[in-house]
């Protein structure tokens, strides 16, 4: 072999180790900007998986406040329903008390007017038997 066919051969193997190389090189770039781009979602994903967290531990703080006060308003609720049942009780004992006395009041009433009665016949009786004459009657009729 001639010498100029063993460096025409060796230019043609250098020429392409230096596009092998190239390609090797290109895609290993390609690979790095893959990786690079795998590695950037993955950073966003873990992002928004922290702030998901934190949310739901706001929630599950929220929650359990809204129980807590739940909670706390039955027992006001529960305290005033038992409040409002005394008071209804109460309110009609006092009810009854009323009418009894309402109903004592009348029949008081009732024997005063017919004591009244009584005491004012009794007392025509009287002035009729001692014929008193009444300051009025004399001067109306002269003698």
């Amino acid at each position: 072999m001639p010498v100029s066919s063993k460096a025409s051969e060796s230019q043609v193997l250098q020429r392409m180790n230096k596009e092998s190389t190239y390609t090797i090189v290109t895609v290993l770039d390609k690979v790095a900007n893959i990786v690079d781009s795998v590695q950037a979602s993955q950073k966003r994903i873990e992002e928004r998986h922290r702030e998901m967290e934190n949310a739901i531990k706001t929630i599950q703080i929220d929650i359990l406040k809204l129980a807590q006060a739940h909670g706390n308003t039955g027992y006001t609720v529960n305290k005033l329903l038992e409040k409002t049942r005394k008071v209804s009780s109460t309110v009609k004992e006092v009810r009854t008390r009323v009418e009894r006395q309402s109903a004592n009041v009348r029949k008081v009433e009732a024997k005063q007017e017919e004591m009244l009665k009584k005491n004012k016949f009794r007392v025509v009786i009287y002035q009729v038997t001692m014929n008193v004459i009444h300051c009025n009657d004399a001067i109306l009729s002269p003698p």
